[in-house]
């Protein structure tokens, strides 16, 4: 028996090609794969070795955790493989053991440690696990592997109504619709647990792990997506105004805040940092097309984003082309909640203007009294999203993450 300790992030180990090896056992007779989470992205990393033995793979992956997704699970059934969504039938009770085996009747190859099904837990967050090679012809080791698989079948058997086998589109639209799944392709708003009144406090920069760069596409809708109610049997209206009279709160602004807008890495310039000594910030940003597809951000923000806002031009002579409008936003960064805002925006109305033409940016967001929270340098490098509530014209929610 070969073993490898996998510590990926702080090394150079990678759980994703350690599992893609462990899966590509010669002569495959079986594949058992167990996660706490799973996700369509996670899945997708695996998906080409796994669609031709589809038939030898068992995947079991908890649900009612906040984390699985719809699209994940159908991801796994219309790859071909036995899929078992496990519902402990509790928030309280997790189905968490990791484990990927690859078997043939000469060796099984069994990584077992913290990773997940998903890009995270393969690639980008710091996770460590044990890699197994055993060789099925000594008895020792014929006896572990065997273990491992009775027990997971064991418990197939024994739990009919919490592990269950899950085949068809409509299942999975039930389970997403009975809200024991998520919806991939809707990014959850922050709801931070913890509050803070000093930014300065919190200035420790984002680590700096080894992990490899991975593109991916949007995730499409699933369908069946099912609002959550409103908590605590306030009226929404109220719930929302609650929140912004609040000046420091853990909760978001509502529970129906929409992702309008994904920054590309936050450099100096968005962030007011200065660049050098002497250097004069704006005290602005511009809201650029960043990481959010098909959108004109020449119309978008003024529009769509801010569209219904109270905007009005300005009156000073030379910047009648300007309009200006005020909103609230919550201020969210690095999962921490500092309050609720009021802060201008300005929109560039000129559509004969050179911005214009060359497809500029044209819609700004001043910062005013949230620049000493966000010009600070263990931001840079980060990702800003733009939250708006879509029950309650004019409140929003930044994060930066």
């Amino acid at each position: 028996m070969t073993k490898k300790f996998i510590l990926q992030g702080i090394t150079g180990d990678s759980h994703l090609d350690e599992i893609r090896d462990a899966i590509s056992v010669e002569n495959v007779s079986r594949i058992v794969i167990s996660v706490a989470f799973l996700t369509e992205r996670g899945f997708g990393l695996l998906s080409d070795i796994l669609k031709p033995i589809a038939d030898k793979t068992v995947i079991l992956a908890g649900i009612r955790n906040g984390i699985t997704s719809a699209q994940g699970l159908l991801a796994c059934v219309e790859c071909g493989c036995k899929t078992y969504a496990v519902d402990t039938g509790s928030r309280g009770v997790v189905f968490h053991p990791k484990i990927y085996l690859g078997r043939s009747d000469q060796e099984a190859r069994l990584v077992l440690g913290s990773a997940n099904l998903t890009v995270g837990g393969l690639n980008s967050n710091i996770e460590a696990s044990l890699k197994v090679v055993a060789d099925l012809g000594l008895a020792d080791e014929a006896a572990l592997v065997a273990d491992l698989e009775g027990k997971i079948d064991a418990m197939i058997a024994d739990f009919p109504a919490h592990v269950v086998e899950v085949t068809t589109l409509e299942q999975v639209q039930s389970l997403l619709m009975a809200g024991r799944l998520t919806d991939e392709s809707v990014k959850p708003a922050p709801s931070p647990s913890k509050s803070s009144g000093d930014r300065k406090l919190d200035a420790v920069p984002q680590m700096k792990l080894e992990k490899k760069k991975l593109k991916f596409t949007a995730v499409a809708p699933i369908g069946g997506h099912v609002e959550p109610a409103a908590p605590g049997g306030q009226p929404e209206e109220a719930q929302a105004q609650a929140a912004v009279e609040a000046p420091v709160s853990g909760a978001p602004v509502s529970d129906h805040l929409e992702l309008v807008w994904e920054s590309n890495s936050l450099t100096r310039r968005p962030l007011n940092i200065p660049t050098a000594a002497g250097t004069n910030p704006t005290g602005s940003m511009f809201f650029t097309k960043g990481q959010t597809p098909d959108i004109d951000q020449r119309h978008y923000f003024r529009e769509d984003v801010f569209g219904a806002l109270e905007w009005k031009h300005d009156d000073a002579v030379g910047k009648e082309h300007l309009e200006r409008a005020k909103a609230k936003f919550r201020i969210v960064i690095k999962d921490v909640n500092y309050g609720v805002f009021e802060m201008s925006l300005t929109h560039d109305s000129r559509t004969d203007s050179p911005a214009y033409e060359q497809h500029n940016s044209l819609t700004q967001l001043h910062w005013g009294d949230v620049k000493p929270l966000v010009a600070l340098e263990d931001l840079l490098d980060r990702t800003m999203f733009l939250y708006r509530d879509d029950k309650q014209p004019g409140l929003f929610v930044i994060e930066i993450d």
